[in-house]
């Protein structure tokens, strides 16, 4: 919908409008027109001219705002002033001024007068058929300006055609009564627009209030003239010039100002679309790069799953007592391409991130079920780290049941990604207990979850988390937390390791309290070749 009706002018332009009609009345009030009272003054047809033109360009900008709004009651408006259009030219071609010896119009006063009712009565009706909105269908406007069409064509050529309005001693007094009806009719349109715009005026309803004004103040001139082209008849004459003008100036305003509003919002929407295929570039161009990085990954997570650039270290598992290497973990590294190593946590994000960080770990398990023999002393068990997901899959049992080996296994259960079913997951460890694997939890002591899964899990082997031994020495907290996992293995029947042991204070005060076994860089590192039966410090210790 166009907002030049629904849209309420500024405080400035409406002020013009006003000043435009109040110098427009003041105009036709106290400036005699040139010419004086001669009726072959060019002042006249001058003015009709103006008239002609505005009236003209009124009409079809009334017609322009129905189709804008979807308000055909607004072409009854317009249909009105293109009958005045029509009769403002009848008026200019009865003139002597422009035809001389009589042109095809009747140049009578009796014939202008009735031109004159013609017109208004039909402007009016026009504003009151919008105001009643009475349904503007092709056939009922076809009707109305037919029948004034019709009507000013009968006053044209007719010298008489509605009786004696006008003689030689000017209007009668009939025609004086008409016209007196005809401003109070005026007057009463423009106070029902006035009240049907409920005091929001628009643009539209600064406009036609304009028109009904002026259009009065021309008929109240008339009305006390003496007669044609004498006293206020002049000032009519200005009026009806002003009355179609500066409400088709007004109307046009509107127009321009919703035509400049509509090239801002072009910009502005051209703007937007500049910036919209901008960021749709950037992200196909992201999408793009996101695609050829993850199809680099998922590349090298394939050639790392086929054997290239993977590899298992096996860290020693120490009993803390006797310095005796009872088991070993198998722990994953990895090579790029040009045989630079990769960081195992990133290795396996990455994996994940591609939904190939199942067959990694699985990759994995199988390299280290098919090392171990050669590289492991007779009778250390496995550790094998294992994610709840990996659990879930069928080809690790698969895998340690094709184990054809003494060698005692243990899985680890890693909390990188959370227990969804522990109904599932205890049933997937009941089907490993029964291939003599033995059951190990990470991480525990590392806050309620770590319990909780604990509890769950029902675990052979305790595996201290490397955040509770670091610094336990110095910490009486920490002691007192490691004692009481202790004490709770010892009452469930499950053996305790500590991990992350990195000097010889760590390890006195874990033998101290009762700690089984341990792992870390102050026993022994991760060996990618063969793990020793026992440590030789620990040994000679003990």
């Amino acid at each position: 919908m166009s907002p030049l009706l629904t849209a309420r002018p500024s405080v400035s332009v409406t002020l013009r409008l006003l000043a435009a009609v109040a110098v427009t009345a003041v105009v036709a009030a106290f400036v005699p027109l040139a010419g004086g009272d001669r009726e072959s003054s060019a002042a006249i047809p001058a003015c009709l001219a103006v008239a002609i033109v505005c009236a003209a360009l009124c009409s079809h900008l009334l017609w322009a705002s129905s189709n804008a709004l979807g308000d055909r009651c607004l072409r009854w408006l317009a249909i009105g002033t293109t009958i005045a259009f029509v009769g403002l030219i009848t008026t200019l071609m009865a003139l002597p001024s422009v035809f001389a010896g009589g042109g095809p119009v009747d140049s009578g006063a009796d014939s202008a007068a009735a031109r004159y009712l013609v017109w208004h009565v039909f402007l009016i009706a026009g504003a009151a058929l919008a105001l009643s909105s009475v349904r503007a269908t092709t056939r009922n406007l076809s009707i109305f300006g037919g029948l004034g069409a019709l009507l000013l064509a009968w006053a044209a050529v007719a010298s008489s055609p509605f009786g004696d309005l006008a003689n030689g001693d000017g209007f009668s007094p009939t025609m004086r009564a008409l016209v007196g009806l005809i401003v109070l009719a005026q007057a009463g349109v423009a106070v029902l627009w006035w009240r049907r715009a409920g005091g929001a005026m628009t643009w539209g309803d600064m406009c036609v209030l304009a028109l009904m004004g002026l259009s009065a103040l021309d008929a109240f001139a008339y009305m006390w003239a003496f007669g044609l082209f004498a006293g206020s008849w002049w000032a009519s004459l200005a009026l009806r010039a002003g009355q179609f003008a500066i409400p088709s100036v007004g109307l046009l305003i509107g127009f321009i100002a919703v035509a400049e509003k509509l090239r801002e919002f072009e910009d502005e929407l051209t703007a937007n679309l500049v910036a919209e295929r901008e960021r749709a570039r950037e992200h196909e161009e992201r999408v793009t790069l996101d695609v050829q990085r993850r199809e680099r990954i998922q590349a090298r997570m394939q050639r790392m799953i086929d054997g290239v650039g993977l590899d298992v270290a096996f860290q020693p598992i120490v009993d803390l007592a006797s310095g005796r290497v009872v088991g070993a973990e198998a722990l994953a590294r990895f090579k790029d391409a040009d045989g630079n190593a990769i960081p195992t946590e990133r290795c396996f994000l990455d994996a994940h991130a591609v939904d190939m960080g199942v067959d990694l770990e699985l990759a994995v398990i199988k390299l280290a079920l098919h090392c171990h023999e050669a590289r492991l002393p007779e009778g250390r068990y496995l550790a094998l780290n294992v994610s709840p997901a990996v659990l879930e899959q069928d080809e690790l049992a698969f895998a340690i049941a094709r184990h054809k080996s003494d060698r005692p296994l243990v899985v680890e259960i890693t909390e990188h990604q959370p227990v969804e079913d522990y109904v599932a997951l205890g049933a997937q460890l009941d089907r490993l207990r029964v291939l003599g694997v033995r059951v190990a939890v990470d991480d525990v002591g590392s806050g309620f979850a770590s319990f909780r899964h604990v509890t769950r899990v029902n675990p052979n082997i305790l595996k201290l988390d490397r955040t509770l031994v670091c610094g336990i020495d110095d910490d009486p907290v920490r002691q007192s937390l490691a004692a009481a996992i202790v004490a709770f293995a010892k009452d469930v029947g499950a053996t305790v390791v500590s991990e992350g042991i990195e000097n010889e204070n760590e390890l006195c005060c874990l033998k101290s309290l009762a700690v089984g076994c341990g792992q870390g860089f102050y026993l022994a590192r991760p060996n990618l070749g063969t793990v020793d039966a026992e440590v030789p410090q620990l040994a000679a210790v003990s």
